[in-house]
């Protein structure tokens, strides 16, 4: 004859394997999420870079407006004699 508190301990080993595997996944989804997705790891990165380049070309922009606006007084100097 079946005994019962066979299948109910069977059952509960089963549904404690589908519930680790269930949330291995769903961890791993979420590592995946962090590392490739639309807010990752590697998105920051790009930004850092992102960053550093517009932070040069602000600075290489100050360098080139200070010379254009001295050579722009000079002139402005030499049209008021």
């Amino acid at each position: 004859m079946i005994e019962f508190d066979d299948i109910r301990a069977k059952r509960k080993v089963d549904l404690k394997i589908i519930l680790v595997i269930l949330l291995s996944f769903l961890f791993c989804i979420y590592i995946f999420n962090l590392l490739f997705g639309e807010k990752s790891f590697s998105r920051m990165l790009d930004l850092q870079k992102e960053d550093k380049i517009l932070n040069k070309k602000v600075k290489d922009l100050k360098k080139e407006n200070t010379t254009l606006q001295k050579e722009y007084f000079e002139l402005k100097e030499l049209e008021g004699k």
